[in-house]
């Protein structure tokens, strides 16, 4: 930032290669394997809900980050084995593969998201997910990661303490029919020395899909000019933001994104994101191998 009092924001999107985008974010002739660098000039962080499916191969990685100036980061999503489907029973070794290669980023890595399912409660499963964030803790202290719960039983300010009291953060979602968990978030913070970067997930109303992802078809003036006015007084308070907007939120996820800075800039001083464009990926980089 401007100023060296000032939190760091990296704002993105989830994922970057969407059919719709071609031709209305992404120009009419830009190749699939260049579209992660067009938008890297756009765009400072990125979530990869790819990895949700399957974690990328070191091969995969290299090229990712060939095509991305050093300052970009991403944030990976867990694989949906571990929390969807196996539902941390028997995860051991596919969580220790996940955490390397979000190691393996090193300082390109913003926070890995670790997302639950409504369906995995505290009632149900709480003595269960306590002993995984005390691994994690254990296991990975440095590694960042965030977590992210849909349960009632769990958007909790005493979830969100026992997350921040292991160094792992508590995401805050803005998601139709889900409660505001920001003001949890800011009471576990309470007392904290040296808070985590907020993680903030701008969802909308993903379970009333749109025809296309191609433009802004449901404006959230009022929830955009809300987040502008927290992330700007976390900014000023010192503390990180990494945000991520998904398409549902209002149709169309990177205008959504540049409304949403430019009201934050509104507020407080933005450093300018004019990143040198990266060339197509070549030769792999010796100096980048040395991450795996």
């Amino acid at each position: 930032m401007n100023s060296e009092n000032l939190g760091t924001l990296c704002f993105g999107t989830s994922s970057w290669s969407f059919p719709d985008w071609r031709g209305v974010f992404y120009p009419p002739q830009t190749p699939a394997d260049r579209q992660l660098s067009y938008y890297a000039a756009n765009f400072n962080s990125v979530e990869v809900n790819t990895s949700f499916y399957a974690l990328p191969k070191p091969k995969t990685l290299l090229s990712w980050l060939e095509s991305v100036p050093p300052e970009f980061t991403f944030s990976l999503k867990a694989p949906r084995e571990i929390t969807h489907e196996k539902r941390l029973v028997e995860v051991e070794q596919l969580t220790a593969a996940y955490l390397d290669v979000v190691r393996s980023l090193g300082p390109v890595a913003a926070p890995g998201l670790i997302q639950f399912p409504a369906t995995f409660t505290r009632s149900r499963a709480g003595r269960l997910l306590a002993n995984f964030i005390d691994n994690l803790a254990t296991l990975a202290p440095d590694v960042p990661l965030s977590v992210e719960v849909r349960a009632a039983d769990l958007m909790t300010t005493a979830f969100a303490r026992f997350l921040m009291e292991r160094r792992i953060g508590f995401v805050v979602v803005e998601r139709t029919g889900q409660p505001d968990t920001y003001p949890n978030w800011q009471a576990a913070c309470a007392g904290v020395d040296s808070p985590l970067p907020l993680h903030i997930r701008l969802i909308g109303h993903d379970r009333d899909p749109l025809p296309d992802d191609k433009t802004i078809r449901r404006p959230q003036d009022e929830l955009l000019d809300k987040w502008a006015r927290r992330i700007a007084g976390l900014l000023h308070n010192g503390t990180d933001v990494f945000c991520y907007v998904h398409n549902p939120f209002e149709g169309h996820a990177p205008e959504s994104v540049r409304r949403l800075r430019s009201r934050v800039g509104q507020l407080v001083p933005l450093p300018d994101w004019n990143p040198e464009i990266v060339p197509p990926p070549g030769e792999e980089d010796g100096g980048q191998l040395a991450l795996f």
